[in-house]
């Protein structure tokens, strides 16, 4: 009987050790020591922009890459391109938290330009704790090919609680994405 509960805990250690190092391969991230949002892509570590999060992981999957584009831009000198190999899997580019104040209306804004994949855009407001949603809402979902930079911004108002906003960037199907000039800041009064 000891030898095999000794025999399942060895096994059933195995089985958490695989999950918990499958876990950190799952996603790359990249921080930086600010909490700013990086929205131009300008700055990088090892070829990624910082402060971004892309899932699966780029580096251990054949469905998509990731590349910053000196070429096409509309902000800055690069912006955040996307190739996506794979229909099969949906590819996540996700924002850092961003710090919000209650009772303030912020603009989130980003331009992008797709050929062949689509693209949905999430945004996802939180609590002062960064575990809860408060709530989430697609805020761009074009449709088919997006020929040239095409703007998408809202207002968004920030209610009482609400302390953290972060943008969460969708590619389904094959083809390439480009993103820029992504923002979430205070609109200024009149």
């Amino acid at each position: 009987m000891r030898t095999v509960a000794a025999l399942l805990a060895v096994i059933l250690l195995a089985m958490a050790a695989l999950i918990l190092s499958s876990c950190g391969s799952h996603e790359l991230f990249r921080s930086g020591s600010s909490s700013y949002l990086n929205g131009g892509f300008e700055l990088t570590d090892d070829g990624y922009p910082v402060n971004w999060a892309f899932g699966p992981n780029p580096k251990t999957t054949d469905s998509f890459s990731v590349f910053l584009d000196t070429e096409v831009h509309i902000a800055g000198t690069q912006s955040l391109r996307i190739e996506s190999s794979a229909a099969s899997a949906t590819k996540v580019i996700r924002s850092q938290r961003i710090p919000v104040s209650g009772g303030t209306t912020y603009r989130v804004a980003f331009s992008a330009m797709t050929e062949g994949c689509t693209l949905r855009v999430r945004r996802t407001v939180m609590d002062s704790s960064g575990t809860t949603n408060m709530r989430a809402d697609e805020i761009a979902v074009p449709k088919g090919t997006v020929e040239g930079w095409q703007y998408f911004g809202e207002a968004l108002a920030i209610a009482p609680g609400e302390a953290k906003v972060f943008l969460t960037f969708l590619v389904d199907g094959v083809g390439t994405l480009w993103c820029d000039a992504v923002t979430i800041e205070e609109e200024l009064s009149s």
